[in-house]
């Protein structure tokens, strides 16, 4: 039975990869090409805040993410544990 209370949360490895994919290796470089604020970015990419939905629009248009891509990267509730 599924937790209906059980929150999304950023699948921040998932994120960081297709960054460096991207040829995007910090959180400033991210903030410029972005237009998020950088502070934000690094929330997010500390997994300490799941980003809004404009921030997450940005991220997807910068990262050149599909829908699928976005929605498994945003919306994940099965993370791994590190």
């Amino acid at each position: 039975m599924a937790d209906n209370n059980q929150k999304y949360q950023t699948d921040i490895i998932a994120l960081k990869k297709l960054a460096l994919d991207c040829g995007i290796n910090t959180c400033t470089e991210l903030s410029l090409r972005s237009g998020i604020n950088r502070n934000t970015i690094g929330k997010v990419w500390n997994g300490e805040e799941q980003p809004s939905s404009n921030t997450m629009y940005k991220l997807a248009a910068c990262l050149h993410m599909t829908p699928s891509q976005a929605g498994l990267i945003f919306f994940s509730q099965n993370l791994r544990i590190t």
